[in-house]
């Protein structure tokens, strides 16, 4: 289970970085048994927890507040022939694996759609304070 760290900005209350061991293993449990009543109940009669680790990584993802998607790109480019995948495009996920798959998956769609002479998507605006090459001296 994952604890992204969070802060106010980003609409938390908490910040799990800081909080104790102890108090992680008590809200993921808390979660658990909310999530699976039928197996877990605070007071120990059914499912154990027998041990447990704790790993804090404080940069590991980013704080995903209101208003970062605007400055993702989508998989299509202007650049024929030439298309993004990856967690930092535009897609559903936070930069994540699952937003890694999903924007394979988009890419794909329009490479093949690009292939059998169907419209794409589009492309998306590009965010205004994102500067923008027009042409390249080589």
């Amino acid at each position: 289970l994952v604890f992204a760290p969070c802060s106010k900005v980003a609409g938390s209350d908490r910040n799990w970085i800081s909080a104790s061991d102890e108090e992680i293993v008590q809200a993921t449990m808390g979660e658990l048994e909310r999530l699976f009543p039928l197996e877990i109940a605070a007071d120990g009669s059914k499912a154990k927890l027998r041990k447990s680790a704790v790993v804090k990584t404080p940069r590991s993802v980013y704080a995903a507040i209101p208003g970062r998607n605007k400055y993702r790109p989508s998989q299509e480019t202007p650049i024929s022939n030439f298309v993004l995948a990856g967690d930092y495009t535009y897609q559903k996920y936070l930069g994540s694996m699952e937003g890694a798959i999903f924007s394979g998956k988009l890419a794909a769609e329009v490479i093949a759609d690009a292939a059998a002479g169907f419209p794409t998507k589009g492309l998306k605006a590009v965010h205004p304070s994102v500067k923008v090459l027009t042409s390249v001296n080589t």
